[in-house]
């Protein structure tokens, strides 16, 4: 009976420090894309990109007035690169989920393909 007792705390033990590791795995991983999301290189691509939406972009003339990086949203996109989403005007009906990625050629971070929420869509053709 003990024999099996100490097997079971082994177990359970080995188990815990699995599942504990890959949980701070997993925070370091969040950690990293945040830091990449919200880094000056990105920022500056991101307000780029929202300029090419909207010539006074980010003024108090322009449609797109301020935006903000949703941290809680952001994933590693299987075919590469960081998916980001970024919410518009503190409306989050108004959003655009930009893919990040670094170039190969550069090293600099570009956009490599978005998705316009209807919301923006139809705010920009008005």
């Amino acid at each position: 009976m003990k024999k099996g007792l100490k097997v079971l705390i082994c177990l359970l033990a080995i188990i815990g420090i699995g599942v504990g590791g890959f949980a701070v795995h997993q925070h370091q991983e969040k950690e990293k894309m945040i830091k990449i999301a919200t880094s000056e290189e990105a920022k500056k691509v991101i307000e780029e990109y929202l300029k090419n939406l909207d010539n006074r972009a980010l003024t108090n003339e322009g449609l797109i007035k301020s935006y903000q990086i949703q941290r809680e949203k952001l994933y590693y996109n299987p075919m590469g690169g960081l998916s980001v989403l970024v919410i518009l005007n503190d409306d989050e009906q108004l959003y655009v989920r930009l893919l990040i990625i670094k170039s190969s050629e550069t090293g600099d971070y570009e956009i490599s393909g978005s998705v316009k929420s209807a919301s923006l869509v139809n705010l920009l053709d008005n």
